[in-house]
């Protein structure tokens, strides 16, 4: 009897356990984009951590706000010593891509920060505490890195990407109604494009006289240059020589290597590596999680330019 009750039991647990996994599989796969949030519990396993954060699908402030959240646990986390983004976006919004950009930028200045306090205050090696207490980032280009998405990968201390990954578009792309033919079909009635480059408006058919043009392509300049400024200052390039690439046209991560684009190229696994040793970390004895998905990862190729970045 006792050995049937043992058997019952093991049965219920398996029985709990595919429920479980059936659930998180249900919600890696098929959930609508920015609903899924893999999200580690605080006491999930003592140690040092390299937190992986995945960027699915358009950038804007729904999914800025659940990359808001994960970058500042990661931040304040002790046990997570290094970032990794693994990015797949073709880009978004212009605001809402600059603000993830930053925040990025913030994770590493805020932990630099820390790092200096500890060394001032404890009269220890400098070099010693700061590999401590600061939190590299390295950006993933797993499929696309583009526009926007590129913008928010510049913030990483290194980027890597295959060989086959779609990375820059560095462009404004600016879309509104405007007024067409009468036989053009429905859509193309209340759309028209003004882009930085000739690349960045391919899928376009319509066009603004010269005056409004002018107009319209001054603040598409202003927007550019701080483009170019972002891209310029985390690859370390002066921004005439972003200006160079910044047609709105893509490039291969192989391509982006000899541009300077992009550090390597590799896989996720070359990613986390890179960012232990930049951790000064050991991957034998660190733990590698995913903190967080933010959107869909069933529309990964899903990229026709949509976004102003």
């Amino acid at each position: 009897m006792s050995r049937i009750k043992k058997i019952l039991s093991l049965a219920l647990a398996g029985v709990a356990v595919a429920v479980v996994l059936l659930a998180a599989l249900h919600a890696y796969y098929f959930l609508p984009p920015e609903s899924v949030e893999l999200l580690l519990p605080s006491s999930a396993g003592g140690g040092d951590k390299i937190a992986i954060i995945e960027i699915n699908g358009e950038i804007k402030e729904s999914s800025l706000e659940q990359v808001q959240k994960l970058l500042d646990r990661a931040e304040t986390e002790d046990e997570i010593k290094a970032v990794v983004l693994r990015i797949n976006s073709g880009g978004g919004g212009a605001v809402a891509s600059w603000k993830m950009h930053n925040a990025v930028k913030r994770l590493k200045s805020k932990s630099k920060s820390k790092a200096e306090a500890e060394a001032k205050a404890k009269a220890k090696a400098k070099a010693k505490a700061k590999a401590k207490t600061e939190k590299p980032v390295v950006a993933f280009i797993s499929d696309f890195g583009a526009s926007g998405a590129y913008l928010v990968a510049v913030a990483a201390d290194k980027i890597i990407a295959t060989p086959v990954s779609t990375v820059g578009s560095i462009g404004v792309l600016m879309v509104f109604p405007f007024d067409v033919p009468a036989n053009a079909s429905e859509k193309a009635k209340n759309l028209s494009s003004l882009s930085t480059g000739e690349f960045k408006d391919i899928f376009s058919d319509y066009r603004l006289n010269e005056r409004e043009r002018e107009y319209l392509n001054e603040r598409l300049q202003s927007l550019l240059k701080v483009f170019l400024e972002c891209v310029a200052e985390g690859r370390g390039m002066s921004v005439e020589e972003v200006s160079k690439v910044a047609h709105g046209g893509w490039f291969t991560g192989a391509e982006g290597v000899e541009l300077g684009l992009v550090d390597e190229t590799g896989d996720l696994q070359d990613a986390v590596e890179e960012a232990a040793e930049l951790a000064n970390l050991s991957l034998e004895d660190t733990k590698v999680v995913t903190l967080g998905v933010v959107g869909s990862r069933v529309k990964e190729r899903d990229y026709k330019g949509k976004g102003e970045f």
